[in-house]
This record gives C-alpha cells, structure tokens and sequence, in this order.
C-alpha cells in the first residue's frame, strides 16, 4: 500500500472477496483518509488538554467523563484532617468506595447486605445516611458540635453539614474536619465487621470520633475550638 495524492494505492496480493473482508477494508480505508502526513517531526500531545499540555487534572477529567460523569465534583479538603480520611470521603463523594453492592459489578459477592444492620442492601446512601448505626453517629455528632440534628438523604449532603450551620467560619472548618473523621470512623467500622468479626457499637464509633477529632485537631492548630 502507498499514498498517492490524497488517497491510499492498494497493491493487493488478492482481492478481498467476503462481505466480512470488504467490511473491513471500508474501514481501514476510512480511518487511513483521516490520517495527515507531513514532514515535521514525531511528538506526544495530550488530546484533552492540547492548550495547555497534559496535566493530572485533564486526565482526572477525562476518567470521571469516561464513567458517565461529566461534570468534577465538588470536594473541599481538610487541612487539619489527615489524608486518610479526607481520602475515604473524597472516594464516598465519587461513590468509588468498595461497597459490597459496588464490588459486585466485578466481583462474586455472596451477600450485599449491610453488615451493620444486615436488613438492606449495604448501598454508599444507606451505610453513611440511613443504617440505624450511622443515623445515630449523626445524631450524637450534632449534639456534641450544638448544631441543628443532622438529616442526610445523599453523601453529598454529608459533606455540606458544615456549610449550613450557623457558626463562624473557624468553627465551620471544625465541624467539616469532624464530619470527615466520622466518615472514616463509620467505613472503618464496617471494615472491622466484614474483615475481623468485631462488632462496632455507635456509641464506640462515636467515642472515637471524639478522641480523633481531638487529637488531630490539637496536633494540628493552637485554637481551643473543640471541648
């Protein structure tokens, strides 16, 4: 095969004879035609983000396109939360966490059941926003940080408590970071049941989410915002 002029010369050793073949041949042709030759030198370019160069936000993009999600969403990382956790309700909000009804798209799962409550479907919306363990982490939370009782019907809404309660904003990066751990705490709960057998209560829950919150916050800042 050569390029003559703007189309492809065939030097054929037959001819394609089934439809299958002809099929074929079509679209190859079709794809070569599309094909420019110059004489300039070889180089990588990034499709995405050919203006300004690839860059690791334009690849994040095309993957969460690539899943049927066009659109970034929306996270605020806490500063003085470690990456661990900011980690677990970063992957919550992209509902990329490993959900037994998540792994079962790929993996053999004998039950999806919720091992806390083991009466639904163990869902990201029913583990963090309507399990009878996580509805009373939440309940304990908004108690202990005196806002408003806490009603979540999304993940999402988890992660919007602090900006709809009515506090000063340092208080406001507070109740964000504890919102965090208690998702953490919560995932790291199930985890104990699934892999060790070992039963979390949500006061237990509860209490550790106090003693991280503030450990960390006090390793972190000088500010006396949690008692």
């Amino acid at each position: 095969m050569k390029r003559e002029n703007d189309s492809f010369a065939w030097n054929w050793s037959r001819q394609p004879e089934s439809i299958v073949e002809l099929k074929e041949w079509q679209d190859c042709s079709e794809t070569l035609n599309m094909v420019t030759l110059n004489n300039s030198k070889d180089r990588w370019v990034w499709i995405e983000d050919s203006k300004d160069g690839f860059s690791v936000k334009a690849v994040k993009k095309a993957l969460i396109a690539e899943r049927g999600n066009g659109r970034l969403t929306n996270f605020d990382w806490c500063k003085w939360v470690p990456i661990k956790c900011n980690i677990v309700a970063w992957r919550g909000n992209l509902d990329r966490l490993a959900t037994r009804v998540n792994l079962r798209r790929n993996v053999d799962i004998i039950s999806v059941m919720c091992p806390f409550c083991n009466e639904f479907e163990k869902t990201m919306k029913h583990l963090f926003t309507a399990c009878l363990v996580a509805t009373r982490v939440w309940a304990a939370i908004s108690v202990w940080c005196k806002i408003p009782p806490i009603y979540i019907f999304e993940f999402k809404d988890i992660l919007d408590i602090h900006n709809y309660s009515q506090v000063e904003k340092k208080a406001k990066n507070i109740i964000q970071g504890l919102v965090i751990i208690s998702c953490w705490s919560i995932w790291k709960g199930r985890n104990e049941v699934v892999f060790n057998q070992i039963s979390r209560s949500p006061q237990e829950i509860v209490r550790e989410i106090k003693s991280r919150g503030y450990a960390w916050f006090k390793n972190r800042t000088s500010c006396n915002y949690i008692s």
